[in-house]
């Protein structure tokens, strides 16, 4: 393998670029006096810069944040010489160190992590031992010192690590917006942390089991697409993915709409970092080349009214989904749940009430979303009772909440242009 398309970088602007940092290093510990965090990339070879590299680098950013929180400054930079980020924080340097050597520590990924923690007079504060070499485990000085592995050997060794985090991490990703979904609180209708809405055979705790029983496949999906694999070779991925489901619930479909569109996005992301453009361009064209599902509730349905369902949500490029997105940013996950409640043309709801049913939930969830932000809450919790006495349970607008939380993530972590319309 090989990196995906990038500009090299000489070794005069690596130089100065290292020159600049120091520089800018300098200013921060001037300014505010504090702990600063230096992020860079251990990169071999002259391409320091691809949207592999990127998203490795945004995700190390966001496990910052976790950990230690916001910083009181940041800068980052995407350069071709490299990304690299200051960052100052209101802690004690030892403490900010040991959750830097933490990170380096915690995955393979943090291999190609460069941590560096100045203190506030200036000094890189020191590691116990020495990092290992990508190749053969050994100290990486003695190695490079010897070159003893050559630069093509280091250049597809590294090109394995970032793929195999990029398909781990975008599927932990997904994992983890379907676990947020499940648990997020109000859902009129809808299994959550209250009551199981209008739902006999589902609980939290089963949506719960599902969607871990879920992750190796999404996981999956997104290798799949870093791998370059077909469309047909997603499909059969997918139906193993619903098999595991399947087996984990008893037989209860629980995520079987929210597979479907995560295959595709997920593949579509993974496929993104080699072939470049929008990963909603590229799973509109995954979907299409995928036959449509038949004999099942929802075609009976889409057929019976006339509703472009989720096939038809894919591959016109998400764009029902991409609104819930902007909602959810903007106003939060009530909010987008609400949205989606008032505009989807939600196949469940079609199957359970028919075109009353669902004009009514549009109505209702509508109402709430002009109503003042304080109120929705409570408002939602009523709607939620009558829904249960209806037995209206709006479940494609939970797996597009799913969905919404999952590009949410994406965004702190991927190029722009990848989640763009083009």
């Amino acid at each position: 393998m090989i990196l995906p398309a990038g500009a090299a970088a000489a070794m005069p602007e690596i130089l100065q670029a290292r020159e600049d940092r120091a520089e800018r290093q300098r200013a921060l510990l001037s300014e505010f006096g504090r702990p600063i965090v230096s992020f860079t990339m251990n990169i071999p070879g002259p391409v320091k810069d691809t949207p592999l590299i990127r998203f490795a680098f945004r995700a190390g950013l966001c496990r910052l944040r976790e950990l230690l929180g916001e910083p009181v400054c940041e800068q980052t930079l995407f350069r071709r010489t490299g990304c690299e980020a200051l960052l100052v924080y209101e802690r004690p340097a030892a403490a900010v160190k040991a959750v830097c050597l933490s990170i380096e520590e915690e995955g393979e990924i943090g291999r190609l992590y460069d941590l560096d923690v100045l203190g506030i007079d200036g000094r890189k504060l020191s590691r116990e031992g020495e990092r290992a070499c990508l190749i053969c485990g050994g100290p990486v000085s003695l190695c490079a010192r010897s070159r003893a592995h050559g630069l093509p050997a280091l250049e597809t060794r590294t090109v394995e690590l970032l793929c195999a985090f990029a398909g781990d991490h975008l599927g932990v990703l997904a994992a983890e917006a379907l676990q947020e979904e499940a648990a997020f609180t109000p859902k009129p209708g809808l299994v959550d942390a209250r009551n199981s809405g209008a739902h006999r055979d589902m609980d939290l705790s089963l949506f719960q089991r599902s969607a871990a029983a879920l992750e190796p496949h999404l996981r999956r999906f997104a290798a799949l697409g870093l791998e370059g694999a077909s469309p047909k070779e997603l499909r059969r991925a997918g139906r193993a993915a619903e098999a595991a489901m399947f087996a984990v619930t008893g037989g209860v479909n629980t995520h079987k709409g929210a597979v479907y569109s995560l295959a595709l996005l997920l593949w579509a992301a993974g496929a993104s970092f080699f072939r470049g453009g929008s990963l909603f361009a590229i799973a509109a064209a995954g979907a299409r080349a995928l036959p449509a599902a038949r004999d099942t509730h929802g075609s009976a349905v889409r057929a019976r009214y006339e509703l472009r369902g989720v096939r038809g949500e894919a591959m016109a490029g998400f764009p029902t989904l991409r609104r819930c997105w902007e909602v959810l940013e903007a106003e939060g996950a009530l909010a987008a749940l609400l949205w989606s409640m008032a505009h989807l043309e939600d196949t469940n709801l079609y199957h359970r009430g028919g075109e009353a049913g669902a004009a009514f939930v549009r109505g209702e969830a509508a109402a709430i979303l002009e109503a003042p932000a304080e109120d929705r809450e409570a408002l939602a919790v009523a709607l939620d009772g009558e829904l249960i006495r209806r037995n209206l349970s709006p479940g494609g607008s939970a797996d597009l909440l799913a969905l919404a939380l999952f590009l949410q993530a994406l965004g702190r972590r991927m190029e722009p242009e990848a989640l763009s319309l083009r």
